[in-house]
């Protein structure tokens, strides 16, 4: 499989004609990869986009556009959008070109960030109900990583996915567990006593690049990441996600 350094340069046009040839002919036999190549293409447009809004001046304002608009402004979500959009395209000009660049995935979270508060979100708790607690850990994946639920749950699912950060990333509901790490393994107590939601749902992001990865469930595996492949029963499902159940194991 081409690494990130590999892919980049492939979008960028970098490789040698040779090397070229050997990635896409690797690319026309892994879905994983071209999937992979495709994120790194929209990306590359994204930040093109960017700075070429940025090569345009701004109109001048006049100080009495700036007052009315603030009047009518109740909070200042939008200056936190505006600044978010220009800090992603100032970094992108300087740094988005070197190989191996975390850029690309630093623009992706930042243009998250800003659509997830342009857009009213899908999941919004109705008026007068609070919104829901959230709780979870993030850790270093190092060489190995065993993430070990301590029980299985009457009901309830782990939703695995990968992710471009640095960090595994564990969330669930507020209540739902307790989270102890050390230098290669995360403990999640799912059944003690102070668990409220026996059947809780998980979500555990991985990285792309992490080693060892490993997700056991009262002492059985449920999951294995070992370098770009996977031992998991359950395929993966719409936007690469694999849904592991948490409740009893089937007879």
């Amino acid at each position: 499989h081409p690494d990130e350094e590999q892919i980049q340069r492939l979008v960028d046009g970098e490789l040698s004609s040779h090397a070229e040839q050997s990635v896409r002919e690797h690319l026309t036999t892994c879905p994983e990869c071209r999937r992979r190549v495709a994120e790194a293409e929209r990306d590359a447009e994204d930040v093109k986009a960017l700075l070429h809004a940025l090569d345009h001046p701004a109109p001048p304002i006049r100080a009495e556009e700036i007052a009315a608009s603030a009047a009518r402004q109740r909070d200042s979500a939008w200056m936190r959008q505006a600044a978010a959009v220009l800090l992603a395209a100032g970094i992108a000009g300087a740094a988005y070109a070197v190989p191996g660049s975390p850029v690309r995935a630093w623009v992706g979270a930042v243009a998250e960030w800003v659509g997830a508060r342009q857009e009213p979100s899908s999941k919004a708790p109705p008026e007068g109900q609070a919104p829901e607690r959230v709780s979870g850990i993030a850790v270093s994946p190092g060489q190995k990583l065993l993430i070990l639920f301590t029980h299985r749950q009457p009901d309830g699912e782990v939703r695995v996915s990968l992710s471009d950060g640095a960090d595994v990333v564990v969330r669930a509901p507020a209540g739902a567990a307790t989270f102890s790490s050390s230098a290669d393994q995360l403990v999640i107590d799912n059944g003690g006593p102070t668990n409220t939601a026996p059947a809780a749902d998980f979500e555990v992001q991985i990285p792309r690049g992490a080693p060892w990865v490993e997700i056991l469930v009262d002492g059985k595996r449920i999951f294995l990441k070992y370098g770009p492949r996977f031992a998991v029963a359950s395929p993966v499902g719409a936007g690469g996600v694999y849904t592991l159940p948490l409740g009893p194991p089937a007879p």
